[in-house]
């Protein structure tokens, strides 16, 4: 294994902005994480995990630590449920990337994870940030998670239950650093519905007439929706949606809702709301292509901040900065980033 020193993390992340890598070493398997996490605790260095750098936001004085990329790899079928289920369960590592994963299942007729389509990173992201889209989300279809245990130096098997699932969240954020995720078996199916309950995916299909969309049907229509709203990641610098939804009590959202007419809201099954924060940036807050030295709103999605050549990780965050104070100004909202900041 080889360990690098002072490499630039801007070329290993999406939004191209931030520092170098005190250390940085990429792993293909077990063994090569174990020694990297054991240089490290040698060194009493900070560990970050890097997947696709999609999500996140670093620092321009970059990591003081060593920086692994995780290029752990293989999809494997490792069983299936009840005789008549139509479940399987697939194991894939935490190196591959996400989409080719969600084509790799949709290709052999998987249920699941098409509504994830087109979301950039890799695999063994899916559990930390608990990815979701158009009506879906990871935890729904994750059976288990393997990873390393960098308090015991071992390997575990956590459950779904064990992952504490949120939205956009997981156990593994709230105990930074001491979970290194290498696989994650998903439970797939072969004969569930499709699901297009989400109202972008409905219109695509009303446009075309389709009643009974295929499963490969779905995973383009988000494809083409999702592309349709989203900067092309090898022109700007970006993470997609910079912050999460916020999810208020139904009295509270019929209360901004009488306040601001339109306001979409999404049910969540404990009867709290999901409050479109993308509506509230654009119609309330108006600033779709709002600047601040290099960092930009994305013109056609509010909820996506780009960059342009030159810009910093201070510019983006002084762009959010004053995005949250209008949201709260205006709404009197609290909103959270979602993308991770990296320091």
């Amino acid at each position: 294994m080889d360990i690098k020193e002072f490499i630039s993390l801007a070329e290993h992340t999406t939004f191209k902005v931030g520092g170098p890598a005190r250390f940085f070493c990429s792993v293909a398997d077990e063994g090569e994480l174990v020694e990297a996490v054991s240089f490290a605790m040698k060194k009493s260095l900070p560990i970050f995990i890097l997947g696709g750098g999609s999500n996140l936001l670093v620092s321009d004085k970059g990591f003081p630590g060593l920086v692994v990329k995780m290029e752990i790899v293989g999809i494997a079928e490792k069983g299936a449920g009840t005789s008549g289920s139509g479940a399987v369960i697939i194991e894939a590592g935490a190196g591959e990337m996400w989409d080719s994963f969600v084509y790799w299942a949709v290709e052999r007729g998987l249920h699941g994870i098409e509504n994830l389509s087109a979301i950039p990173g890799t695999v063994g992201a899916s559990p930390v940030q608990n990815i979701g889209a158009y009506g879906a989300e990871a935890s729904q279809v994750i059976s288990s998670v393997r990873a390393l245990d960098t308090q015991a130096m071992k390997f575990v098997e956590l459950s779904n239950a064990d992952c504490q699932f949120d939205y956009r969240d997981s156990m593994f954020k709230h105990e930074k650093g001491r979970y290194v995720v290498v696989r994650v078996s998903f439970k797939l199916s072969t004969d569930a519905p499709v699901n297009i309950a989400y109202k972008d995916l409905q219109d695509h299909f009303e446009a075309r007439a389709i009643a009974a969309p295929t499963l490969e049907q779905v995973r383009q229509a988000v494809i083409d929706v999702r592309w349709g709203k989203l900067p092309d990641w090898k022109l700007w610098g970006t993470a997609g949606s910079f912050f999460k939804n916020p999810i208020v009590t139904a009295e509270h959202f019929a209360e901004l809702k009488k306040a601001h007419p339109g306001l979409p809201g999404y049910p969540e099954t404990d009867g709290r709301v999901k409050v479109s924060l993308g509506w509230i940036l654009d119609k309330i807050c108006d600033v779709k292509g709002l600047c601040m030295d290099r960092a930009c709103v994305y013109e056609r999605q509010a909820l996506v901040l780009v960059t342009l050549p030159g810009a910093t990780a201070e510019s983006v965050v002084e762009l959010s900065n004053e995005l949250m104070k209008r949201v709260k100004d205006r709404t009197g909202l609290d909103i959270e980033c979602e993308v991770e900041w990296v320091n």
